[in-house]
């Protein structure tokens, strides 16, 4: 089918979520415990329309952890299946990586009053543990582990908006 084959209101409706992978000294990684019964999951939200997606993170980020964060790369794309049961529609993640987190950091991080009913707590978790923590999603522990991957390698993307390099913020 060609492109111009598909009418500009048929295009599907897919969410744009957007993460962010921090980790600590010992190369743990951040988690957020969720309220409401997802467990532990990357700090991360849907974009608006509009928002970039680094932007998006960097904001989800914010609102979640209390933290303004640089995004360095985008180190892994995850796109998942629509859930006729819980109805979430069809969705692209957008892994950003959100760098090291110092001891000064971790000390300042607060759930924002704004995410008490969401965020009850934060996790740091050891990669080694991904595949046996209780409350992290199998699908969470492949995407953090090819994401921390994809960093170790440096085989992560540039972020670009209409072709131009974005600089960390």
């Amino acid at each position: 089918m060609a492109h111009s084959d598909i009418p500009n209101n048929a295009h599907p409706r897919r969410r744009a979520g957007c993460l962010g992978i921090a980790r600590d000294e010992a190369g743990r990684v951040l988690f957020v415990r969720t309220l409401y019964g997802r467990g532990l999951i990357l700090p991360g939200g849907a974009a608006t329309e509009g928002e970039w997606f680094d932007d998006a993170a960097r904001r989800e980020f914010a609102e979640e952890t209390g933290l303004h964060v640089r995004l360095w790369a985008l180190i892994a794309i995850d796109q998942v299946a629509a859930d006729p049961g819980t109805g979430s529609c069809e969705g692209v993640n957008f892994v950003f990586d959100a760098g090291e987190f110092t001891e000064q950091q971790k000390a300042d991080m607060r759930v924002p009053s704004g995410a008490v009913s969401e965020i009850a707590d934060f996790e740091w978790v050891h990669p080694t543990e991904f595949d046996t923590h209780p409350d992290i999603a199998e699908y969470t522990a492949r995407r953090v582990a090819q994401a921390l991957d994809a960093l170790k390698y440096g085989m992560w993307l540039p972020l670009l908006r209409h072709g131009r390099p974005v600089q960390p913020a």
